[in-house]
């Protein structure tokens, strides 16, 4: 089902392929995945790094 669906008086059916609110939204919800993406790659990045530190301390510490 389409979110404008209940909400906008001028839906009809297939209306929302030429909406420029529809695009708009779609566009925001884009933005919104892609900027949630960037956050998860960045902490999996850093907290990678940290593990790795971690893990290389560790076999310098065991290797004594």
């Amino acid at each position: 089902m389409i979110p404008c669906q209940k909400s906008c008086s001028a839906y009809c059916e297939g209306c929302h392929k030429s909406c420029a609110e529809w695009r708009q939204f779609q566009t925001r919800l884009r933005e919104e995945r892609q900027a949630k993406k960037d956050y998860l790659n960045y902490y999996n990045e850093l907290c990678g790094a940290v593990t790795r530190q971690f893990r290389a301390i560790g076999a310098y510490c065991g290797a004594r």
